[in-house]
């Protein structure tokens, strides 16, 4: 049987995947909640335009509240 993975380096990258995915997952959930704020801020300035500006706008405002609130909900929901 080939036991050459299980060497003495493998605690030390098993620790080192652990730190390097909860980071990961910290600057995606970062990156992530910035994307929405972001999408909200244009989709709310947009409205002020005349045409079809306004209606691309208006729905990324709404589809954008709407995924907000839908996150909110489940949170609610299911996290308690």
């Amino acid at each position: 049987m080939d036991k050459r993975f299980f060497g003495p380096a493998t605690p030390f990258a098993a620790t080192a995947a652990l730190a390097v995915s909860i980071l990961a997952y910290a600057l995606l959930w970062g990156l992530g909640l910035v994307f929405v704020v972001l999408l909200l801020v244009i989709g709310a300035v947009g409205t002020v335009a005349h045409g079809r500006t306004r209606q691309v706008s208006t729905g990324i405002a709404t589809g954008t509240l709407v995924f907000v609130v839908g996150f909110a909900v489940a949170g609610v929901f299911f996290l308690n």
